[in-house]
């Protein structure tokens, strides 16, 4: 959907099938993936002017291969966990950008870095931003300091950290480099307890609501988000997949001997892998502020792009159309985002659960795959539905699938 939802909730800030962070009513971060890269440096060239000013160095000279491996940069930054880019979006524009140069674990901190489009600068959306990401950090991730950066006489840097509380720390000498020779690095840092004292300062209506979901999150409903994994959700997606292990395990043969070891290993070695190399996604469904199962896109290939959805939920969180609520936003992501041309879903033809998810979806039944792979104790046969970027382009214009 655009605008507010059917039940008069304000306007998505993200843009359309984003894996965002939502900071506010109007403001989000989109975690910047490889197919944004073109947008990204038409977006650097329009402003590349305002961008150098002096300030913003490697504006002058970048390149699009320079803008792709920016972006590059930051999924890397993402899949090891010490950081990410993103775009910077108000009201689901892309205005700006925001990223972390480093990002410890809980007790450590973070250096932010940012800059907005000129005819975006005066409305304070910087200041907001980093409002709202104080409580990210300081409160979801746990950091005890956030810095800012800038090359000394960046004036709209400077401004914000100011206004925000933070202290002149230290002036590095040539640390960065500069489209003519090295540059300075001026810090400022904010610690957690003088934001706490900020905030407690400041007057109830103007603090920023707790955020949504601490995660860059595909937004389904008011409810419902799939969020991207990460290395803090192990824990919480090990203890959901034990909790549900006998009735997974009867389909699933992963779910068979969960283990703490396999639940890292799959989020650091598939899920961050794969939103880094563009091999589809792994993801969390997250209900009602709630980790309650997983959907992705897995056995990708090209020429043309294709790859199967394949989710599970626990029990609590069934029989709620859950399942496909998410697809839906899966398939959209898929075919409107990332130019997929097909999109499969392979069940056990006797799990009728999961066949129903595609057959209510109008995915296209293609037939049975026998004995198309062992579980660990015997071999199962598999049906498998199709759905094709057409048949899901008319799916979406009657129902408006487009959107959600």
């Amino acid at each position: 959907m655009s605008g507010a939802d059917a039940a008069g909730d304000p306007p998505d800030p993200t843009p359309p099938h984003a894996f965002a962070l939502r900071l506010d009513d109007e403001l989000a971060l989109r975690l910047r993936e490889r197919h944004h890269a073109g947008e990204f440096y038409r977006r650097i060239d329009a402003e590349r002017e305002h961008l150098f000013d002096g300030t913003l160095t490697w504006a002058r000279d970048l390149t699009a291969d320079d803008a792709e491996r920016m972006v590059v940069g930051g999924l890397e930054q993402f899949r090891r966990g010490d950081g990410w880019q993103a775009d910077l979006c108000w009201r689901g524009r892309p205005v700006g950008s925001m990223g972390l140069h480093y990002l410890d674990r809980a007790g450590g901190s973070t250096e932010v870095g940012f800059w907005l489009a000129r005819s975006f600068e005066g409305r304070g959306l910087i200041t907001r931003a980093m409002r709202a990401l104080h409580r990210h950090f300081f409160e979801a991730r746990g950091l005890d300091r956030v810095a800012i950066g800038s090359v000394p006489g960046n004036g709209r840097s400077e401004a914000v950290a100011r206004r925000l509380g933070y202290a002149p720390e230290a002036v590095l000498r040539r640390a960065l480099p500069g489209a003519d020779g090295p540059v300075d690095l001026a810090l400022y840092g904010l610690l957690r307890e003088d934001w706490r004292a900020v905030e407690a300062e400041r007057p109830q209506r103007q603090r920023p609501r707790p955020l949504p979901l601490p995660r860059f999150a595909l937004r389904v409903d008011e409810e419902l988000e799939v969020a991207l994994f990460e290395r803090d959700d192990a824990d919480a997606l090990h203890a959901l997949v034990v909790a549900n292990r006998e009735r997974l395990a009867r389909w699933m043969a992963w779910a068979q001997a969960p283990t703490p070891e396999g639940t890292r290993g799959f989020i650091e070695g598939r899920a961050l892998a794969a939103i880094a190399q563009a091999d589809g996604f792994e993801a969390g469904v997250w209900w009602r502020g709630r980790l309650a199962g997983a959907v992705g896109i897995h056995d990708v290939r090209r020429d043309p792009l294709q790859g199967s959805i394949g989710y599970w939920l626990a029990a609590e969180a069934e029989g709620h159309g859950l399942v496909q609520r998410v697809v839906r936003a899966v398939a959209a992501k898929a075919f409107a985002d990332l130019g997929y041309t097909r999109l499969g879903i392979r069940a056990d033809v006797d799990n009728a659960r999961s066949r129903a998810v595609p057959e209510r979806l109008g995915f296209a039944f293609e037939g049975i795959l026998r004995r198309a792979m062992f579980d660990g104790r015997r071999y199962t046969d598999h049906a498998v539905y199709g759905l094709l970027r057409d048949e899901w382009a008319a799916w979406a214009e009657v129902d408006g699938g487009a959107r959600s």
